[in-house]
């Protein structure tokens, strides 16, 4: 027995209504990853629980939505929609998780750094009073490596601490930032360089560190003996030195 016609188009308009849903649904999923950067697992900080929840989130309502009302009907789409936007809070939720920790980690590895440097300005004071009350130098290689003029990690940390101190000890005196190079030439081109190089950075470490820079002056010189020897310390020590001189207590 043949169809009517009027059955024929009932299930045109069927079908036709159930691949609009279909791609009302994948356009939908698409949207939602291409709001987002490219998600990595981690804490990449780009939101990727976020669209991966949503990706799940949306696939999880479309099965409930189609089982409730049918896999043609519009229960597909909006069990899509609901899913994506529950699946997207639950995302979001974990990224701020992530986020937490990773600021708590920054706090303590910033906790850290202070309390390395609060220790060795402690020990350093110490030996300052023993050996030169005078002067305030220091060996260069607690803020440089080797014959490098780039602040280290520690040495950031150290001089933020020096800030600290001089913040409150002498907060009106202008302060010189000397670099010391022992060579057998005192004409020595490079050593010249390098502690010009160095007290520069310095005083810019300082100035991030919240010293005005009006009151910072540069001092490069290149001696022909350490400027200071440790008894208990390598001899040499000292060949490379940084001192800080208050000009006006």
């Amino acid at each position: 027995m043949g169809m009517s016609n009027l059955t024929i188009k009932k299930l045109k308009s069927r079908a036709i209504g159930s691949y609009a849903v279909r791609l009302m649904s994948a356009g939908f999923l698409i949207g939602v990853l291409g709001c987002s950067s490219t998600p990595v697992p981690g804490p990449d900080k780009q939101g990727s629980h976020t669209a991966f929840g949503a990706l799940e989130g949306a696939g999880a309502g479309m099965i409930t939505g189609a089982q409730v009302a049918g896999a043609t009907g519009p229960g597909a789409a909006i069990g899509a929609g609901f899913g994506a936007v529950m699946g997207a809070i639950q995302g979001a939720f974990k990224d701020s998780i992530e986020e937490a920790d990773i600021k708590t980690a920054s706090q303590v590895r910033g906790a850290q750094s202070r309390v390395l440097a609060q220790g060795i300005l402690s020990q350093h004071y110490q030996q300052r009073m023993e050996m030169h009350p005078g002067r305030d130098i220091y060996p260069a290689d607690i803020f440089f490596r080797g014959d490098s003029a780039k602040m280290c990690p520690q040495g950031v940390a150290i001089v933020r601490e020096i800030a600290r101190l001089n913040e409150f000890r002498l907060p009106y005196s202008r302060i010189v930032v000397a670099s010391y190079a022992k060579s057998s030439s005192p004409e020595s081109t490079y050593l010249q360089h390098l502690t010009e190089r160095r007290s520069r950075e310095f005083v810019n470490q300082l100035v991030r560190a919240g010293v005005e820079p009006r009151r910072l002056e540069t001092r490069a010189v290149v001696v022909d003996a350490p400027v200071l020897i440790d008894p208990r310390d390598d001899p040499t020590r000292y060949n490379q030195a940084i001192e800080i001189i208050p000009i006006d207590r």
